[in-house]
């Protein structure tokens, strides 16, 4: 007979705390957040959670906005992580938001004062899965609701616009240039002397106004992220920019280039021109091909691994040393770029 492997009395010990930690957050929640939502309005409230990534939660936008049509007269809550909670009422989803890791009990056990609990989760979340749609539209299905492939729009407060552009002070003539290298997974990252060497030629054709965005990697997305450091040539904004504010300033840009990241899935939503450099992933999955036509993505046999089965890479590293990345040209990305400024420039 076979026998199954027991915890140690110290794990067991520490799962059972862990647990009873889990449904006390989860309890706390409902007494502090879901109460009194139905003391005030006398509605059972809905709640929408994705504990991921910018982009991913942008992503679930198109599907929520669906799922409140089943729910007139219901009050929305979305739960994601704290740092991203500028984001639903940007969507236009909800001005709700809540930051809640143990979401899921609060929808399993106190389901009954809920109108409804939506978690979303994509193919993409499973290693093991055959992926062959866009997240997006994943997305929507898996909560049985359907929606077009392309992104939402999102809208900034004109506010917080004008305060990072009177933040940024006077800058040249131009076009406005935003560059992303990172950090993120070593498997995304374009390697730093490519972009030193594309912001050292769209310098030499006389665009000047080059700024660099990101976050450190201590932020809760960068989680196992590398390092990058200041692009030479750009003005770096690393570190010095809410999210708010970055997504502003992106929503005024004329050109975002960026690694597969939520700041270009940002772009994109705010209809700013964006060329975006893959390797490891594949743009086909995250955009819709109208959405897609200025990305550069690798030649390489192999490029795409992380959407085959089973995955041929780790988040921090490959087996080929990331030569999708690495043999990608800094003048294929260039020439992305002009084709987007040179008319802009005229």
């Amino acid at each position: 007979m076979k026998h199954e492997p027991s915890l140690s009395p110290r794990r067991a010990g520490n799962h059972c705390v862990s647990l009873i930690q889990r449904h006390f957050t989860a309890a706390w929640y409902v007494l502090t957040v879901i109460v009194p939502v139905i003391l005030r309005t006398g509605r059972r409230p809905v709640i929408f959670s994705r504990f991921a990534g910018l982009g991913d939660i942008i992503c679930t936008f198109p599907a929520a906005l669906e799922l409140t049509k089943r729910h007139p007269q219901a009050v929305f809550i979305y739960n994601c992580a704290a740092g991203f909670a500028c984001l639903p009422a940007m969507g236009g989803v909800t001005d709700r938001v809540t930051s809640c890791p143990q979401i899921g009990l609060v929808g399993y056990w106190y389901r009954a004062l809920l109108a409804a609990y939506y978690n979303f989760g994509s193919d993409d979340d499973n290693p093991h899965a055959d992926q062959k749609e866009l997240c997006l539209t994943s997305y929507a299905r898996r909560q049985g609701v359907m929606v077009c492939g392309e992104h939402p729009p999102l809208q900034i407060n004109p506010a917080v616009l004008a305060h990072v552009k009177t933040r940024l002070g006077k800058t040249g003539s131009g076009p406005l240039i935003l560059i992303h290298p990172g950090p993120t997974w070593p498997v995304k990252q374009w390697p730093d002397e490519a972009w030193a060497a594309l912001v050292r030629e769209l310098k030499a054709r006389g665009f000047e106004n080059i700024f660099q965005l990101g976050a450190g990697v201590n932020h809760y997305a960068n989680q196992g992220a590398a390092e990058t450091g200041s692009v030479a040539g750009a003005v770096s904004l690393v570190g010095k920019l809410s999210l708010e504010e970055s997504l502003a300033l992106i929503s005024a840009a004329d050109l975002l280039v960026g690694i597969d990241s939520g700041l270009l899935h940002a772009a994109i939503s705010f209809r700013v021109p964006a060329v975006g450099i893959w390797g490891a992933t594949s743009p086909k999955f995250l955009f819709a091909e109208s959405e897609s036509r200025g990305f550069v993505v690798s030649t390489v046999e192999c490029q795409g691994c992380h959407h085959r089965v089973p995955r041929l890479h780790h988040t921090t590293g490959c087996l080929h040393d990331i030569r999708c990345l690495k043999s990608l040209a800094a003048a294929d990305v260039l020439l992305a770029c002009l084709r987007i400024l040179e008319p802009a420039k005229t």
